[in-house]
């Protein structure tokens, strides 16, 4: 039997060592320090496929679709986190981390905005595969 490390996780750790001045998590934190953890990503694992062996070289594979939800005190802060982030995933190619080593990340669609109740915070949206295979 195997168990996959939570790709949540291995997404959020990383983040939190490259990202400097910026909050990941896998859960929004309470409304009362919400706005003094801005700029916030949290990542959600949305998607994605396990492959218990492949045809050519037998590694185990999983496959998560990664979204971020990126919220941000200005639009300029949430453009400027949501570009941190895309140029992240795409130089996450090799990081090990949970007992798995993160492959080419692939199909990053965003940022894009996204609706918010707030009318004083940006939210944009970004989603990508991040590969993941066990070490």
């Amino acid at each position: 039997m195997i168990v996959w490390p939570d790709a949540e996780l291995v997404v959020i750790d990383y983040f939190s060592e490259i990202l400097n001045g910026v909050w990941a998590c896998n859960q929004l934190p309470p409304a009362e320090e919400f706005n003094a953890r801005l700029p916030i990503i949290d990542v959600t694992r949305v998607a994605g496929l396990r492959v218990a062996d492949t045809w050519s070289d037998g590694y185990l594979v999983d496959e998560p679709v990664i979204d971020l939800d990126i919220w941000a005190a200005t639009p300029e802060s949430g453009a400027t986190t949501a570009a941190r982030s895309v140029a992240a995933l795409v130089a996450m190619r090799g990081y090990r981390a949970h007992g798995v080593a993160v492959g080419r990340v692939k199909g990053i669609t965003g940022p894009r905005p996204r609706p918010d109740v707030s009318q004083t915070i940006s939210r944009l949206g970004v989603t990508a595969t991040v590969p993941l295979r066990l070490i």
